[in-house]
């Protein structure tokens, strides 16, 4: 019988194909699929789910294609970015950081590459938040990019209490960026919207965190130069009121 070699040509390249689709797919999926609870209530239908459950990244690059919405899967942590340009994305989560569910939205004026640093606490020079919920997100694009982005953390009120030991106000709760000029936190204009994320407008990356702020109360992460100089400047005051009378 006399076989065909184009059919057979045919035949195995189809098969090849079909098994590295499988493989791509087989690698994608690296653990047991996310509970319901760590699913973004707003992922598009057509959003790429990437299961990394037994992940926790360190230094790992994900590819972000310009227009697609991503989702990653982490090992108690979920991640959905979207850009409006292609973003290699370079990945390190501290095994401490526990159930968080964010979302970033990014338009940046080029392509970029954007190191994303997650820890439960700060990096050392930084001054701790009282009230914090042990999120602390360090964002460093490759350049000097302009961009608008969205960050979004989602907030269940319960889960972060049982957590975090404490009762947590989720009407006090704001994003907040660590200044370095003045070595300080600052507040960001926050709120909640009807999917249950705080939300957060900006145009730099740098340092972030979530905290509960209480703007009547002398913020516990005040810099100790500040309250040096606030004593300094009472005591000469006083001095030179007591010169005064005499």
């Amino acid at each position: 019988m006399k076989v065909n070699t184009r059919n057979v040509f045919a035949v195995t390249l189809l098969a090849t194909l079909m098994l590295t689709a499988l493989s791509s797919v087989t690698l994608a999926q690296q653990g047991e699929p996310p509970s319901e609870s760590k699913i973004p209530p707003d992922m598009p239908i057509d959003a790429l789910q990437l299961n990394k459950t037994n992940t926790t990244p360190s230094g790992e690059i994900e590819s972000i294609q310009a227009m697609q919405t991503n989702v990653f899967f982490y090992r108690n942590f979920t991640l959905m970015m979207n850009s409006t340009e292609n973003c290699a994305l370079n990945m390190t989560l501290d095994p401490q950081v526990k159930n968080q569910l964010l979302s970033i939205s990014v338009e940046p004026n080029q392509t970029m590459t954007l190191a994303m640093n997650v820890s439960a606490s700060p990096p050392q020079g930084e001054a701790v938040m009282n009230q914090t919920l042990k999120f602390y997100m360090g964002l460093e694009p490759n350049s000097n990019l302009e961009f608008e982005a969205k960050l979004r953390l989602h907030i269940n009120q319960t889960e972060l209490s049982q957590e975090l030991g404490r009762e947590v106000n989720s009407s006090k709760l704001t994003w907040m960026y660590w200044n370095t000029t003045q070595a300080q936190w600052k507040t960001v204009e926050s709120y909640m919207d009807k999917n249950g994320y705080l939300v957060c407008n900006t145009d730099h990356f740098s340092l972030w965190t979530v905290a509960e702020y209480d703007p009547e109360l002398i913020p516990e992460n005040i810099h100790i130069f500040t309250i040096v100089s606030l004593v300094a400047l009472v005591s000469v005051a006083s001095i030179y009121l007591k010169r005064k009378k005499i």
